[in-house]
Formats: structure tokens, C-alpha cells, sequence
């Protein structure tokens, strides 16, 4: 049997009384890493009086979520299956544990068995565009309830800027867009700080080394530094001698994740360093399992790799890792991080080494909230703004500057920046345009002040 944890009653409690409503549009539960999402999932699926379909993004979450709703229902878990092709299962029950690539085509099977109720596990990695795998499937099966589970719940979003550029920035799922959006509200948002007063996370420590950033530069879509300009700053700031004085220096850190900008660099580094391995894209899937199996068992005390275990790889023993690499990703970031906060007897902190300014752009993950004013934001350290604006920006505007545009405080414009009446005095734009653009656009924290001046200069 399982104890509940005292922070994981209640959104358990609303995960269940979402499915009890007689109907609901796509909602969003944002749990932070370590909060426990598999047993929320096993609580729902034990009392959902409905057959409950639950989709995870890979194997090993479908393993790890079933044997959770094994362990809390013991006899009940026989209504449990999995359908899953990695598994060489293709099993229906009262509860069936599914990965979306097997059942995408059998919409209008689980249709006819009378599923109506869906859990998506990791909700944002989940495409949900016209004709995507998900897509397809919700279409032809009748579901009406569907509930997604996240700790990051953001999705990318690229647009022209008003010079006509390309750029990115990171918006909430529940943030409406011009293609629409699948998730409509968020029933529950834990905070990362809960996790850390209730000793669920394990503390972190930050050091930040000395690094000049002046050669990276961003890719076409401005979303990340492009992989030449990092690997040029890798070389110029000289991070391999970096990399060895940090492990060096922390010989006490047992468990240690190098994230590295390139394959070569990782294979190399293993090479060189004593007791080291590296897993990488160009290995067989044996090679890399024995090469992670050895990193769990201690034989191997420090794992290069570039992004192969930046998510999805839970290791409770994790006590170092080192950013030998920069990233204008914060989702990236603190996937990254993450992989450190899972607590353990055996250790008392994980100390965080930043070689790449990436502690400089994006701060503590520890300080990250989000809330909800005109609309749900992210916010970290220093209260910087990390969502819905150009990824450039992230430090440039704060809670303190939403704020005021919440409550309508910020000074209209008088001049119109860009478009088709580029420098014209907005109050002389014809009020159709200007409703028009009110309808239209995609507002959010970026040009906040722009709606505000179309609002009180629109007749």
C-alpha cells in the first residue's frame, strides 16, 4: 500500500472529481519533477468508475506508471493491461497503459469498448496539430475527458517579430494561438518551493564559473544557440581543462552527469578521464544500457553525454552535474537539473556546475512559480519573466512589469511600430483594423503595452 505524501492529497482528490464531471474540456494538472505523477496516476485509475485509457511518451514511464497501479491495487491490478508495441503487449483492460504510437489507429476500437476518459503523461511532449498521432486518435474514439499531467507545461512557439524576423518564445499550453489550442485550464499548479520545504527535493548548490558568451549566436528560429557557436565557445573558453579541474576539485561527488556540446567531445573526455564513460546517439541500445547500468551500480563515477540523459533518466544518486555546454533552452535547462533533485539517503545535497552562463540567463531552478493573472506566466529568479516573450528577452521583463499591465498601468503608445500603419498615431487607425488586431493577434507579456493602447484608442 502506498502512503500519500501530505502535498499529494488534494490534487489527487481533483484528478478524481475531474473525471466524475458529467462533461469536460482538455485540462492540465503541472506537477514538478520527483512530485510523484505515477502515483496520482494509479490513485485516478483505482477510483475512475469509467475504463481509463493513460498515454506515456515512452516505455520506461508506461513500465514505471503500471507497476505504481500494481503495487496500490494488488488484486484490482488485474483489470490493468498494457498495449504497447515496445512491450510486445496488445492487451485491453478496465485500465490499459498505452504508448500513442501503438493505438493511434484504433481510435474507433476503444470507441466501441466504451473508453471516454484519457491521463497523458509528460502532456507537453505531445504534438497536438491536425493530423498528429494524438490527433487522430481523440477524433475517431469518442473520449471526452481528457486530463494531462506535466511538470513544465510550455510549448514553443515561433512567430515574426515587427522587423519581420523570425523568432521564438516559450508560451504556456493553455496560452490561446492563432492554430487554437488543445489544453483549456489548469485544475492544479504544485510549486517547486512546496517540494523543497516538505525535503522532497534534494537541496541544490550552484557554481557558476567565469564564461564569455560573445560567440554563440542564435539559429534562424532565435529558440537555441546553434551547435557551431557552442561548440566555438566550448573551445574558446577552454571548458575541457574547466571540466577536469571541477571533477577534480569535487572528488567527493560520487555520481557525476557532464552534459557536452558533441558526441566527440563526450567519447574523448571518457577516454581521457579516469573512471569515466561516456552514452552517446552512436551507440548500439546494448552498449548504451551496459554503460548506464555500470553508472548506477558506482563502478563508473562520471557519465559524459551530450543530451541523451537530459530527461527521462531517473537516478536517485545523482550528486553532481556539470553544464559543460550553453543553452538558450530553459525547458532543456531544467530538465537538466532535475536529474540531480531526486532525494537519497546517501547523499545530503547535489551541487550544480555551471561552465556555460546558463546559471546566468535562467537562474535557481528552485525560484521557478507559476501563476496565474490576466493569464498563466512562469516566472524565475529575481521574478524574470520566462514565458511569452522573444527567448532573447528572458531577464528583461519581470512580475513586477506584468503586474502593472494587468492592471492596466502601463502608458498606451501613441505611435504604431509596425504593420500596415507603421507610424501612424494609432487613434487615426480605422477602429475595424484595430478590432481586428484585438481579435487576432496572440497577446501576452511581449506586447502588452500595444493592446492596452489599441484598447483606449479604440472607439
Amino acid at each position: 500500500m502506498i502512503t500519500l505524501r501530505p502535498n499529494q492529497t488534494e490534487p489527487i482528490a481533483k484528478a478524481i472529481a475531474f473525471f466524475q464531471r458529467p462533461s469536460a474540456e482538455p485540462t492540465l494538472m503541472v506537477l514538478p519533477t520527483a512530485w510523484g505523477k505515477s502515483i496520482l496516476t494509479a490513485f485516478v485509475a483505482r477510483e475512475c468508475q469509467d475504463r481509463l485509457l493513460i498515454l506515456q511518451p515512452s516505455k520506461e514511464l508506461l513500465e514505471q506508471n503500471y507497476e505504481k497501479y500494481c503495487t496500490l491495487c494488488g488484486g484490482m491490478s488485474v483489470n490493468a493491461a498494457i498495449f504497447s508495441a515496445s512491450f510486445r503487449r496488445k492487451e485491453i483492460g478496465t485500465v490499459t497503459y498505452a504508448t500513442i504510437g501503438s493505438i493511434m489507429k484504433l481510435g474507433e476500437l476503444f470507441r466501441t469498448l466504451g473508453f471516454t476518459k484519457m491521463i497523458i503523461d509528460e502532456a507537453h511532449l505531445y504534438p497536438r496539430y491536425e493530423r498528429s498521432m494524438l490527433w487522430n486518435f481523440l477524433k475517431d474514439s469518442g473520449i471526452t475527458h481528457v486530463l494531462g499531467i506535466t511538470a513544465t507545461p510550455l510549448k514553443l512557439y515561433q512567430f515574426y517579430d515587427k522587423d519581420g524576423r523570425r523568432a521564438s518564445k516559450l508560451v504556456m499550453l493553455t496560452t490561446p494561438s492563432p492554430e487554437g489550442n488543445f489544453y483549456q485550464s489548469i485544475i492544479h499548479c504544485s510549486q517547486i518551493q512546496e517540494m523543497v520545504r516538505l525535503g522532497y527535493w534534494s537541496p541544490l548548490r550552484y557554481e557558476e564559473q567565469e564564461f564569455d558568451g560573445s560567440l554563440l549566436r542564435y539559429n534562424t528560429s532565435r529558440s537555441e544557440f546553434t551547435d557551431e557557436s557552442v561548440a566555438a565557445a566550448y573551445k574558446a573558453n577552454n571548458i575541457q581543462s574547466e571540466i577536469f579541474n571541477a571533477l577534480n576539485d569535487n572528488l567527493d561527488r560520487r555520481h557525476v552527469l557532464v552534459f557536452v556540446p558533441k558526441v566527440d567531445d563526450a567519447v574523448r573526455l571518457a577516454k581521457t578521464y579516469p573512471n569515466a564513460a561516456s552514452v552517446h546517439s552512436r551507440m548500439k541500445k546494448s552498449e548504451r544500457n551496459d554503460a548506464i547500468a555500470r553508472f548506477r551500480s558506482g563502478h563508473t563515477r562520471v557519465m559524459f553525454n551530450v543530451r541523451v540523459l537530459s530527461a527521462g533518466f531517473d537516478y536517485t544518486e545523482i550528486d553532481c552535474i556539470i553544464f559543460a555546454m550553453s543553452t538558450a533552452s530553459f525547458a532543456l535547462y531544467y530538465q537538466i537539473v532535475g536529474r540531480a533533485t531526486r532525494i537519497s539517503p546517501h547523499k545530503k545535497d547535489a551541487l550544480i556546475i555551471d561552465l556555460g552562463g546558463n546559471f546566468r540567463r535562467f537562474g535557481r531552478v528552485e525560484d521557478i512559480t507559476i501563476e496565474h493573472g490576466r493569464l498563466w506566466r512562469m516566472f524565475g529568479s529575481g521574478g524574470r519573466l520566462l514565458t511569452g516573450i522573444p527567448i532573447p528577452d528572458i531577464g528583461k521583463i519581470t512580475r513586477e512589469h506584468t503586474q502593472k499591465a494587468d492592471n492596466g498601468q502601463w502608458p498606451p503608445m501613441r505611435v504604431m511600430p509596425f504593420g500596415k500603419y507603421k507610424n501612424w498615431p494609432i487613434e487615426s487607425i480605422p477602429n475595424e483594423y484595430k478590432r481586428w488586431m484585438l481579435r487576432t493577434f496572440k497577446w501576452d507579456a511581449h506586447n502588452e503595452v500595444l493592446r492596452l493602447s489599441i484598447n483606449a484608442l479604440t472607439k
